[in-house]
């Protein structure tokens, strides 16, 4: 059987892609946050986490936004 003379380097490298990649963020209640969500952008405090939703304390408010909004 013949082999392509790359193809250790590339098992090699597909191989190693699990541990270059990041896993999901991981939020908890407290956490100080950021993001944009629909083109607005905020920042605040964690107060609640209902799956991929957290309930975020702004500035004389709430607002709930999906986990994929954050960016800091």
């Amino acid at each position: 059987m013949s082999h392509d003379p790359h193809q250790n380097e590339y098992l090699a490298a597909v191989a190693a892609m699990p541990e270059h990649t990041p896993g999901p963020r991981v939020y908890a209640i407290g956490d100080y946050v950021s993001g944009t969500s629909a083109g607005k952008r905020w920042q605040g405090r964690i107060w609640d986490i209902d799956g991929d939703r957290l309930s975020i304390e702004i500035d004389g408010g709430w607002l709930a936004v999906s986990a994929k909004d954050v960016t800091h």
